[in-house]
């Protein structure tokens, strides 16, 4: 912690690695701060995906694509398995009304110059065995991907510390402090450290830091819980998501033939609780279930209202997990801004600091955003257009009731 970097990164997430990783193979010398390990917030406590069955066009798919067109390669580039699967993801209807309403969304889709089929229900389960036969259809993306996502972060870790970078665990960012326009000074549990720029990449906690020297980040927490259950028979190569997902997310509500109550759930008028309901088999056999979302601030517990909806909507839509053994829950605080897209930028108060954070699909923005971060440092031409991310765009709101994707 004796060191002055040019770069200090706050967050060791997927942002905060992947910027850490592109800043030091440009040649910068760059120190990363994590309060605990590494993956241990929102990015170590999702399912793994990297989906863009449901991004927008736009820069939220401009994003995750710059992500996903190099993915194949990254294991190679990083020089690390971090568990990558390449299959696809696919979203099951079970009424024929749904159908008619995945019909038009694939539809869609295909106009916007993203791949995807529309597969009757024998096709689903050609693909995903384990959909029983009262799933009627189903949209499917190629490009829907997963990883291990500890792995993953582990993955540009190191390979920025092959490039040169410092990675500091346990060092949690207590005090900025402020002169003028520039930052002098950062307190954390194992010292003070000065750099010639910060980058705050603490997702959801990016608010309390900036509120210390004064700068307004609206980035808002959103829990999700997860199931586990004990490894089963492979059954699942795919990626699902389940009918009770749909109405999460934007794109689906402003087809014309959207409905709320055709996708809506009586476990989750019981529970309170929304189900962004998912499901995918891990390389062991166990599976991933999800995810019970609301919005009780910073708690990182599951409850038993989250766990049950998970268990009991998964169980209702897919029979053959009756059968799983439970093996353990938990979940993770995922940040989020009202307009959906991450904040990456330079507060207009501030000279040397620089804020990546709010990405609510960090998995497949993360790398991406990594690359802008080092782009905006180094002035070269960003690889992609900054304005949709700029800090002081109008589209960001202080106070949000929930988050719809």
């Amino acid at each position: 912690m004796g060191t002055s970097p040019d770069v200090l990164v706050v967050g060791g997430g997927v942002v905060g690695a992947a910027t850490a990783y592109h800043l030091a193979r440009r040649g910068v010398a760059v120190t990363l701060l994590e309060a605990d390990r590494l993956a241990s917030g929102a990015t170590g406590r999702n399912l793994g995906f990297i989906w863009l069955h449901t991004r927008r066009t736009g820069p939220e798919l401009d994003l995750v694509m710059a992500t996903r067109t190099g993915l194949e390669t990254l294991p190679d580039e990083l020089g690390e398995d971090f568990g990558l699967r390449t299959n696809g993801g696919m979203i099951y209807a079970l009424t024929e009304a749904q159908a008619i309403v995945m019909r038009e969304f694939v539809a869609s889709r295909v106009a916007d110059g993203v791949p995807m089929e529309y597969l009757s229900g024998d096709e689903a389960r050609r693909l995903a065995p384990i959909l029983p036969d009262t799933v009627v259809a189903a949209s499917f993306c190629p490009l829907d991907a997963q990883m291990d996502p500890r792995r993953y972060v582990r993955a540009f870790a190191n390979a920025a510390q092959r490039a040169g970078a410092t990675i500091v665990e346990g060092a949690a960012v207590r005090t900025l402090h402020v002169t003028g326009r520039h930052i002098t000074r950062v307190e954390t549990d194992r010292g003070p450290i000065t750099a010639g720029q910060v980058v705050l990449a603490a997702g959801a906690w990016t608010p309390s830091l900036g509120a210390q020297i004064g700068l307004d980040t609206p980035i808002h927490p959103m829990r999700l819980q997860i199931v586990q259950t004990e490894p089963m028979p492979p059954r699942l190569e795919v990626l699902l998501y389940g009918p009770a997902a749909v109405k999460q997310y934007s794109i689906f509500q402003e087809l014309p033939s959207f409905r709320p109550e055709t996708f809506a759930t009586a476990l989750e008028d019981r529970s309170g609780l929304a189900l962004l309901e998912s499901a995918c088999q891990s390389a062991d056999g166990s599976y991933l279930l999800g995810c019970a979302m609301d919005y009780p601030g910073f708690d990182w517990q599951p409850d038993l209202a989250g766990v049950s909806l998970v268990s009991d909507g998964l169980r209702a839509s897919i029979p053959e997990l009756r059968a799983a053994h439970f093996a353990r829950a938990w979940a993770g605080i995922l940040p989020f801004t009202t307009d959906n897209l991450p904040i990456i930028g330079r507060p207009i108060a501030f000279d040397d600091l620089i804020v990546a954070a709010g990405h609510v699909f960090g998995n497949g923005a993360g790398p991406t955003t990594g690359r802008l971060v080092a782009d905006l440092y180094c002035g070269s031409a960003p690889a992609l257009d900054m304005t949709p991310f700029l800090p002081d765009r109008p589209s960001l709101r202080p106070v949000a009731e929930g988050s719809v994707w």
